[in-house]
């Protein structure tokens, strides 16, 4: 291994630890209909330090957003999808929001690695189809509380699970693999 993936390895181990313990505090919240209940959802994401100071957005279908909190820090959070069963809300920096603008609008992701908070956990219909509808094989992905890495470059990362579907969700895998919207899972706990 060269020094760049032991210094990889060690700086998201070490981040993983310090994650475990902000996980652990955070309380699972549904998002109500206002404005204010939304906001305090989507705070939950990710430690204090970041969603404090956090913009707070609601995402559109068409990938536009309803600002409900202008923040003073770079970090954007995002209350709880509606359409899903699972609590998920997240809390993005700003590459990751333009990594999340590119999904949304299915255009291509910026050549730039993001980081996303999901300390509530997370519920997708697929561990490989970004844009499916209906569970695979009649079974979500759900997956407890995580960290992601998004970006084109996180395919150059090895020695991820690429499994798919079956993915083991309590071990950092590679979700979407082989499409433009691949990333990292980072499971915490």
């Amino acid at each position: 291994m060269n020094r760049r993936h032991v210094f990889t390895f060690s700086a998201i181990t070490a981040l993983v630890s310090i994650l475990s313990s902000a996980a652990a505090q955070a309380v699972e919240k549904k998002p109500g209909k206002t404005d204010a209940a939304k906001i305090a959802n989507a705070m939950t994401a990710a430690p204090k330090a970041v969603s404090r100071n956090a913009s707070v957005v609601e995402m559109n279908d068409d990938g536009s957003m309803k600002v409900l909190r202008n923040g003073s820090g770079k970090w954007t959070c995002v209350p709880d999808d509606p359409s899903t069963p699972g609590n998920d809300p997240m809390c993005l920096d700003p590459n990751a929001m333009d990594w999340l603008h590119a999904l949304m609008t299915k255009s291509d992701p910026p050549d730039k690695i993001g980081f996303i908070y999901m300390l509530q956990g997370g519920w997708d219909f697929s561990n490989t189809d970004p844009f499916a509808t209906k569970p695979e094989g009649g079974k979500a992905t759900i997956t407890g509380p995580h960290v992601m890495v998004v970006g084109p470059r996180v395919r150059s990362v090895p020695g991820y699970d690429r499994t798919g579907e079956g993915a083991n969700t309590a071990m950092p895998y590679v979700m979407w693999k082989d499409t433009p919207y691949e990333h990292l899972m980072i499971p915490i706990r």
